[in-house]
């Protein structure tokens, strides 16, 4: 135990006391992300802000026009125009130079009253950002127009409506549906970067360097410099990782542009949950990372062959992405770096089998930590492998 622990302080001293190394692996990556993905944010929100909003309607109603008299719609360009010119405006869609008609026939609020739905013809460029989002927004001025003309007439917004049924929205579900698509990827792309920042440096640097022959030819079993190495990457990878999520999660906000994001709605059992599968999970990374790189001849090398590796590893991320929710198979919380994906993605849309998932893929991890050390401690031990040029 006391070899362990000296690989682990030796390894942990090479980073902890480079302070070029603390900045660019413990404070750059959450930093830079915070800037990034905040900057992001702030320029799509301005460039939505930006876009022309410019719509020709066609006999519209007087109760239509006094809708679109709100505070939404002030910075809006609405002109009425009359159905000869609706060619003209169209031709105008088509080359960007417009964004949306709307063409209400005469007798639109008889056809309300009848069918229960607008009847209007509209055009607008689905090519175009701009016609886009203002098709968007009127979807939901159609919507709003209709529901208080109807009120207004029969005092009952549900006159037109069919037998239906619906649940009442939960907003922290909603919110755990619309981070869960993001987070995961992220969180196990950081991982996974942390990892190979400081890991090929730790074998592949000591064989470029020749100093791994001064390690393995001292009495400390190769087998507990395996674990020390893996112990002391993982720790610092993970602390590289968190620096990453912490970015990730202060700068969602204004990424997904929204001040409503709210982290406490998870307690502190879902974050000793996430922190769990995190430290599990790099020591999965880790293992990967220590072996490729006992196989590589030098640094050059241990990074060609760790990219195909890191590609595999976001494409699994990208997993969230697919699904609508976590996956119910036990049996696929198995696999490496899927399990925690799906098992964040449970945590994160509040799950009921969130433990189970946990706890499978954090004891699978385990498995393959043992696995991948064993692994290591045999390459270790071949001097083919160690001493190759």
């Amino acid at each position: 135990m006391h070899s362990i622990w000296t690989i682990f302080k030796k390894e942990w001293d090479r980073v902890i006391k480079d302070k070029r190394l603390i900045l660019t692996v413990m404070i750059l990556p959450g930093l830079m992300i915070f800037l990034i993905y905040s900057f992001m944010g702030s320029a799509l929100q301005s460039m939505e802000d930006n876009l022309p909003s410019q719509v020709a309607l066609v006999n519209p109603p007087q109760s239509f026009l006094e809708l679109l008299e709100g505070d939404a719609y002030t910075n809006w360009t609405i002109e009425t125009i009359q159905g000869s010119e609706i060619q003209s405006y169209k031709e105008q869609i088509d080359q960007g130079d417009w964004q949306y008609i709307i063409n209400f026939p005469s007798s639109f609020e008889v056809d309300i009253m009848l069918l229960g739905k607008p009847m209007a013809q509209i055009y607008y460029n689905q090519n175009e950002m701009a016609s886009s989002v203002i098709y968007q927004s009127m979807q939901s001025v159609l919507y709003l127009y209709h529901q208080q003309w109807v009120q207004n007439r029969y005092g009952d917004t549900t006159i037109f409506e069919l037998d239906t049924q619906s649940i009442e929205l939960d907003e922290g579900k909603q919110q755990g549906q619309m981070m869960s698509l993001l987070l995961p990827m992220l969180t196990i792309m950081f991982l996974f970067s942390g990892a190979m920042a400081i890991g090929p440096e730790s074998i592949a640097g000591e064989k470029e360097r020749n100093t791994i022959a001064t390690l393995l030819v001292t009495p400390v079993k190769r087998s507990h410099i395996a674990i020390g190495k893996v112990l002391s990457l993982s720790v610092l990878s993970l602390l590289s990782a968190l620096s990453s999520f912490i970015g990730i999660i202060t700068s969602l906000p204004k990424l997904m542009q929204s001040s409503d994001i709210d982290m406490s709605i998870y307690s502190i059992a879902d974050y000793a949950q996430i922190l769990l599968l995190l430290f599990s999970t790099v020591f999965v990374i880790v293992g990967i990372i220590a072996i490729v790189s006992a196989y590589a001849k030098n640094l050059k090398e241990a990074g060609t062959l760790i990219m195909p590796f890191y590609i595999i590893t976001i494409l699994v991320g990208l997993s969230s992405m697919l699904g609508s929710g976590a996956n119910t198979n036990v049996l696929a919380y198995l696999i490496p770096i899927y399990n925690t994906v799906q098992s964040l993605t449970a945590i994160l849309t509040f799950e009921a089998n969130t433990w189970l998932y946990v706890l499978i893929s954090v004891l699978a991890n385990i498995g393959y930590l043992i696995l991948f050390i064993s692994i290591l401690r045999v390459m270790f031990q071949n001097e083919k492998i160690m001493f190759a040029k």
